[in-house]
């Protein structure tokens, strides 16, 4: 699996100024899933610095989505 090395606790994201907490949908997610702020300065560098994979895509969203959690549960605030 991939890892996030030692992410922040936080990244603060425009209309999130606390973070976003694990499981919690990303304001910032358009109606189609795609990120309303890619390729501005105000998307924080945690975002920026994921980089997908054939691993981590797998063959269908589904997958996916689920490598997503993973991540998510590795890195939420206990």
């Amino acid at each position: 699996m991939t890892t996030l090395g030692n992410p922040p606790k936080f990244s603060p994201i425009p209309g999130m100024p606390d973070g976003k907490p694990a499981g919690t949908r990303c304001v910032q997610l358009t109606d189609d899933n795609r990120c309303a702020i890619f390729g501005r300065p105000e998307r924080p560098a945690v975002c920026a610095s994921l980089r997908a994979e054939p691993a981590m895509c797998g063959m269908d969203r589904v997958h996916a989505l689920a490598w997503l959690a993973r991540l998510e549960a590795a890195t939420a605030t206990r």
